[in-house]
Formats: C-alpha cells, structure tokens, sequence
C-alpha cells in the first residue's frame, strides 16, 4: 500500500498563542494511531514538516524517525500568512505516491475500515465540508464575498451545495482543511499555496478569516476533476460532540490540555503516552 499515498503532517515546535498550537506532542500520538490503527495502511509513508526556527526536539525526532516518519525542515508560508499557512507548504512537499493525504496534527485515527475507506478512495481531491462555526462562514451572507475569491482565482462559482455538520440548510460549497486527500500531478497543493497568498493579501473583506480553507475551496475548483465531501465522521471535534466523537473514524481533539485527556478516561481506544 505504500505506493498508493503519503500522509502529512505537521510536528512544529511552538509557543502556544491565539495563533498556534504546539504540535510536536500531537505528531506523535497521530503517527501512533496511524501505526495502531491503520489496517492495511499502518505501514504508509508519513511526512513530518516542520519551520526551520520552530523544529522539534532531537528526541521527538528521533521518535518520529524509529516510528518510520520521514522528517523535514522548511522555510513558512509567509506573504504574511499566519502559522497555519504552513500547512500549505508541508501539503507541497514532493512524494512519489499516487495520492497524498494532509492530516492537522490533532487528530487521532480511531476506526480502521473508515480510514482505510478512506485512503481507498480514487477522486482528485476530498475532504471534509464546513463544519459547526466553520459552517456560518459558509452560509448565504458570504455570497458576494465567495464571488471575488473566485473571480482572483480565475473560476466560476460552483453550483454544488454542501450540508453543514449542525444538520442545518445547504451551504455554499466549503472544504475545510484539517484533512485532505488529493491526488498528486494535477498541480493541486502549488495552486493551494499560489492562491492562499493572494487571498489573504487580497484587500477582500474577511480575506484573513480560515484563509487556508477558502483558497482550499478555490484550488480544488480549479484544480480537480472529481471532488468529494466527506462526512463529519472524518473531522470529529472532541469539543462539540464529546464522547460521541470516539465512534468516529477520526478524532480532533485540538488541545494538549489535560482537562480533556482526563474526561476521555481510560477506557477509551485513545493511548495519549506518546
């Protein structure tokens, strides 16, 4: 299975503020789960990216590496892109295999023949739709400002509507980025990374709110063929749903507190000692 798709994600070092989280503990509890749970893709190629000035500890490298990662240094996104651009520049790096999957660090993969579902897919890109707060930003008071994204980009707006995760009307069409499946040679992650730029130094209203997801939209329109939402099942927030999200096929549990480890208890799938 090792031709078929390289995962990537993140193991940044960081001081956590409102625009970071520190990933490198998260690196490892993903490539634990990956490791674990992964079926017949638990041996898949794992990328590790990291900004040069915020690299992790030579022992979570060297975990990472024993763990089979392969771990890579770079320079950020920047064009004044916050920190999480740089997951735009990870999604670039250059692998051999047919599909290449990004992962945000915090997530945790719990159901092994939804994940394995998952990689087996062959569309040109998917992910997972807007879900709960992102989901207002892809509502019908967006509209005007959706258009002048899509006319930067050189596209027409795309008539498919997408159901949120709150179960509420249709909305607009909206990836989000924690986890994206694409296909590699179609230009997809350097258009991403072209588009995200020019969003966020666009002058358009609300061009600095979830950047990384509206040029995500953007690019796959562009870029793609065939796309696909996923269900929220792959993008469950531990902090909305709570306990129901350990029945998903991916957690997102988005903090290191230990607030949240704790109330997961100790009789879930859920190993935090990595």
């Amino acid at each position: 299975m090792k031709n078929k798709v390289t995962i990537i994600s993140g193991c940044e070092h960081r001081k956590v503020d409102v625009y970071s989280k520190n990933y490198e503990p998260m690196a490892r509890r993903l490539v634990h789960s990956i490791r674990n749970n992964g079926g017949k893709y638990k041996d898949v190629n794992i990328i590790m990216w990291y900004a040069k000035e915020h690299a992790p500890s030579a022992k979570t490298q060297a975990w990472l590496v024993d763990a089979g990662c392969t771990v890579v240094g770079g320079e950020p996104l920047g064009g004044g892109c916050e920190p999480v651009g740089n997951k735009i520049v990870a999604a670039n790096t250059s692998v051999s295999t047919e599909y290449s999957l990004w992962m945000d660090s915090d997530m945790y993969v719990l159901n092994t023949l939804m994940f394995e579902a998952l990689l087996d897919r062959t569309v040109d890109i998917a992910a997972v739709g807007p879900e709960y707060g992102f989901q207002r930003w892809a509502g019908p008071d967006y509209v005007s400002t959706w258009e002048k994204f899509y006319a930067l980009a050189g596209v027409d707006v795309p008539s498919e509507r997408f159901v949120g995760g709150l179960g509420a009307d249709p909305c607009n069409f909206y990836f989000n980025s924690a986890l994206v499946l694409f296909k590699n040679g179609r230009g997809f992650p350097e258009v991403w990374r072209d588009l995200a730029k020019a969003i966020r130094s666009s002058g358009i209203e609300n061009c600095q709110h979830n950047f990384t997801q509206t040029s995500l939209t953007v690019a796959a329109v562009k870029t793609a063929n065939t796309y696909e939402q996923l269900p929220a099942t792959y993008n469950a927030y531990w902090a909305i749903v709570k306990e129901a999200s350990l029945d998903a096929a991916i957690l997102h549990y988005q903090t290191n507190e230990m607030a949240i480890r704790d109330r997961m208890g100790n009789n879930t799938r859920v190993k935090w000692n990595v």
